[in-house]
C-alpha cells in the first residue's frame, strides 16, 4: 500500500486553460472541480519542495510524459551575446516511470513514482494529451512524499456509498433524484509495530486528519487503475490492535471524494 503525504506544491501553472476551469483547481481537494485546457493537449508545471511520487486524479488523458528537473533562474546582463552551437547541459532532467494505463474517461487517473525521492525544490513538467476531439482536464494534481506500507491483508471490502435522494410519495410512487455514488474500501494492514505503525498513526494519520489524499490501495504485482483512488479516512480514524509481540494491526475505512 501506498500513498502521498504531505503534498509539497508550492506552486502550479498550465500552460492553457479555461476561463471557467483555472490550473489553480488542480490544487482544490474536490477531483469535480477540474481544471479544463483549450485544446486536446496542455502542459501543467508544477514546483515542489521534495517528493516521491505524483498523482493525477480525474482526467481524461490518454497520454503522459512527465519530466523532472532541477535547476537555478539566471538573468543575464544585457549585451551579451553566445556562440552558435551552444548547449546547455540538461543532465539534471529525467523521465519518471508510468505505471497506470489511461482510458480516456474523465475518471481516469495517473500514478508516478520517481526513481529517486527529491528532497529539494524540483520542477515538474506534465504534458497530457486526450482524444481528438476532447478538451483536456485533470481534477486533482498531488506531489509529495511517498510513504509505502504493507498491502492490506485478504478480506478487503470494496463497497459503494449513493448519494442519490430517494423518497416514498403519497401516491405509491417513488422520487428519486440521482446523486454522486462513491467508493468505499475497508481492509487491515498488519505492520511492525516499532517503526511502520507508529509512522502511519502519527506520522501520517494523525497528521492528515479528514483530510484526502491519494492511495495506491493494492500494490504488489497489481497495476489496475481500480485500486488508485483520492479518499478520506471514513467515520472514523484507523484504530490499532496490538495481539502479537512486533507487530500491531491497523484497521483502516477510506471514503472516496468526489
Amino acid at each position: 500500500m501506498k500513498l502521498i503525504y504531505p503534498d509539497n506544491i508550492s506552486s502550479i501553472t498550465a500552460d492553457e486553460e479555461n476561463a471557467n476551469y483555472l490550473a489553480a483547481n488542480l490544487e482544490d481537494d474536490h477531483p469535480k472541480k477540474v481544471w479544463k485546457g483549450t485544446s486536446r493537449d496542455a502542459v501543467v508545471t508544477l514546483v515542489a519542495s521534495a517528493g516521491g511520487a505524483i498523482c493525477i486524479i480525474a482526467t481524461n488523458a490518454t497520454s503522459v510524459t512527465i519530466v523532472l528537473s532541477v535547476g537555478q533562474s539566471i538573468s543575464w546582463d544585457t549585451g551579451i551575446s553566445w556562440d552558435t552551437g551552444i548547449a546547455w547541459d540538461s543532465s539534471g532532467d529525467d523521465d519518471t516511470t508510468e505505471t497506470t494505463l489511461l482510458s480516456g474517461d474523465i475518471d481516469g487517473v495517473i500514478w508516478s513514482e520517481f526513481a529517486a525521492a527529491r528532497t529539494a525544490n524540483f520542477t515538474a513538467t506534465i504534458s497530457l494529451t486526450a482524444d481528438a476531439g476532447e478538451i483536456i482536464q485533470a481534477g486533482v494534481v498531488t506531489c509529495g512524499t511517498l510513504r509505502t506500507f504493507v498491502d492490506p491483508i485478504r478480506g478487503i471490502r470494496d463497497g459503494l456509498r449513493d448519494y442519490s435522494i430517494v423518497r416514498e410519495l403519497n401516491n405509491g410512487a417513488w422520487y428519486i433524484r440521482k446523486r454522486d455514488v462513491v467508493r468505499t474500501f475497508e481492509f487491515s494492514i498488519l505492520e511492525d509495530r516499532e517503526t511502520d505503525f507508529y509512522i502511519f498513526m502519527l506520522t501520517t494519520a494523525k497528521a492528515l486528519g479528514p483530510s484526502p489524499i491519494a492511495w495506491r490501495i493494492l500494490t504488489k504485482n497489481i497495476t489496475d487503475s481500480e485500486w488508485i483512488v483520492f479518499c478520506r479516512f471514513d467515520d472514523i480514524m484507523p484504530q490499532g490492535l496490538h495481539e502479537f509481540n512486533d507487530f500491531s494491526q491497523i484497521d483502516i475505512r477510506l471514503l472516496e471524494v468526489l
